[in-house]
């Protein structure tokens, strides 16, 4: 059963409360504008030798792991070595756009040029992917 409801009363209290909603909506606009900028001013600092270097993560095409040393191969520059674990170093990643393919490989997704025959091609260099990772990669690919 349907019940028609009226409205008696004056516009004003109306008129008020479309103006609280219209000035609530601003702010959650406001507060979102301020937690994207916080997403992307995200960024790295990286210990190669005597020097503590700033890195943002789009600027990392991969990661290459040597034991306890990770070489960070990125897009301008040449590569920088530092004395960090290649597992220490994912986790720092998390909730960025990274994707460990390899046991000594973490590839940054938005520079992957193509996947072809269990290999990433990423600028000039191929990188391999092992069979145990190769699920998440396409996991995280298709998710995109």
């Amino acid at each position: 059963m349907l019940k028609c409801i009226t409205f008696d009363g004056d516009a004003t209290s109306l008129d008020s409360l479309m103006s609280y909603f219209e000035k609530l909506d601003k702010a959650l606009e406001e507060v979102h504008e301020v937690l994207h900028k916080k997403q992307i001013e995200q960024f790295l600092f990286i210990k190669e030798g005597s020097k503590i270097i700033r890195l943002h993560p789009e600027d990392i095409l991969f990661l290459e792991g040597y034991g306890d040393y990770v070489k960070i191969h990125r897009t301008n520059g040449k590569p920088l070595l530092s004395q960090v674990s290649l597992k220490r170093f994912e986790s720092c990643l998390t909730g960025q756009p990274f994707c460990r393919v390899h046991r000594s490989y973490i590839v940054a997704i938005a520079h992957i040029n193509y996947i072809e025959h269990k290999r990433i091609r990423i600028g000039n260099e191929l990188i391999p992917i092992s069979d145990s990772y190769l699920p998440l990669l396409m996991n995280q690919v298709s998710n995109l």
